[in-house]
């Protein structure tokens, strides 16, 4: 089959299009509507208590809002195209790390929000119209994610003292988000590509990411943690 080139306005065309078609979109609004929430409840809600100042605590309340509100966007399209977004589908596995300090949270929305990024930044361009205007409009508030992230990064780094814990945490939550793009041979993200809903494969987004990622911890002299086995190749890393 050739690569589909043309767009879908909303759901009653959606319903004309191949069961294929129908699917590949499914899972992507399933997968974004169940991890907006569970980031909100596992990470961006909890942190408002972690925050150090009444700013800080200011800024993150925005981010709970935010991403609760990305969810109920993802909701909304999912309930628009006749399907539950409740189905049987695990969270990311990122949402299983304990994070208990402020530290940890800077880190997480620095390298954690960066990832789902990337993941926008194709879906800017996916084929199925309403899909895309969810991303369009989510992205700015995503990217304000990573900026408070990095802003905390940089602030903790100010004293000498918290780089032992930016560096450990850095450790801890890289390699836990590498998962995030799925397998290297992934049949779903050949569906995603054929049918102009992502237009990079899973392993050219990983990359992506680990270039961005680098360049941050270069940035501000942080090592890079070593790559799990399973992606050393993948990552071109020795």
């Amino acid at each position: 089959m050739e690569k589909f080139t043309g767009t879908v306005a909303g759901p009653e065309a959606l319903k004309t299009m191949p069961e294929e078609y129908q699917n590949a979109v499914a899972k992507i609004v399933v997968s974004h509507a169940i991890n907006e929430l569970t980031g909100a409840e596992t990470f961006d809600a909890p942190a408002n208590r972690l925050a150090p100042t009444p700013r800080y605590k200011w800024l993150v309340s925005r981010v709970a809002m935010e991403e609760y509100g990305h969810h109920l966007l993802f909701a909304r399209l999912a309930k628009g195209m006749g399907i539950d977004w409740r189905a049987n589908k695990r969270p990311l596995t990122l949402f299983d790390y304990p994070m208990v300090t402020w530290v940890e949270f800077g880190v997480l929305k620095a390298l954690g929000d960066l990832a789902e990024i990337i993941q926008l930044e194709d879906l800017m361009e996916c084929s199925y119209l309403p899909l895309r205007e969810v991303a369009i409009k989510t992205m700015p508030e995503e990217r304000f994610h990573v900026g408070l992230g990095q802003g905390i990064v940089r602030d903790l780094l100010q004293n000498p003292d918290n780089r032992p814990a930016v560096q450990a945490a850095f450790d801890q939550v890289l390699p836990n988000v590498l998962p995030f793009f799925g397998k290297a041979n992934s049949l779903n993200n050949a569906l995603f590509q054929r049918w102009g809903i992502k237009r990079r494969t899973n392993s050219e987004m990983r990359r992506e990411y680990w270039r961005r990622a680098e360049a941050f911890a270069r940035e501000h002299q942080l090592a890079m943690p070593a790559v799990p086995e399973a992606y050393r190749s993948e990552l071109m890393v020795q």
